[in-house]
């Protein structure tokens, strides 16, 4: 496990996972693209996931949850900086209810399910409490009410 910390981007695969992240763009009839595709595949991804859930995919989907929360105002305390450009190219979209229900079912799933390779990395550490409470954290900054636009 390529990590240095318990937060969700300490770690090398959330690294390379939100160096994927673009700036939204604006199709052709000047309507913004749904940004949050990217983030939802990586959500996605874990939930169709039946089988043992591989580490770097619990990193991905809890990276990709990060961003939910953020565009709902709530970005983790130090944000990398691709998530802040992205961030800034939102145009004021906000992720859908049923988005942050199936991010917070993705992070349920890598916190607690017996399943969860990165959940038994972190419980032969001394840091497998932090670790969770960063999870609920996270699942408490996305269930929130999201914070007015500016």
């Amino acid at each position: 496990m390529g990590a240095w910390g318990h937060n969700s981007f300490e770690n090398d695969t959330a690294g390379d996972w939100i160096w994927g992240l673009k700036p939204a763009k604006k199709s052709l009839l000047g309507k913004l693209k749904s940004p949050f595709v990217y983030p939802m595949s990586a959500i996605d991804k874990l939930l169709k996931s039946d089988l043992y859930i591989d580490s770097p995919e619990g990193e991905e989907a809890i990276a990709a949850a990060e961003c939910l929360a953020a565009a709902q105002g709530k970005p983790p305390a130090d944000p990398p900086e691709d998530l802040e450009k992205w961030l800034a190219s939102l145009s004021g979209a906000r992720p859908e209810k049923d988005m942050i229900d199936r991010a917070k079912q993705a992070l349920l799933k890598v916190r607690n399910d017996e399943q969860s390779e990165l959940r038994e990395l972190w419980k032969d550490t001394e840091y497998f409490e932090p670790w969770q409470a960063a999870i609920d954290d996270l699942i408490t900054r996305l269930h929130t009410p999201p914070l007015p636009l500016p």
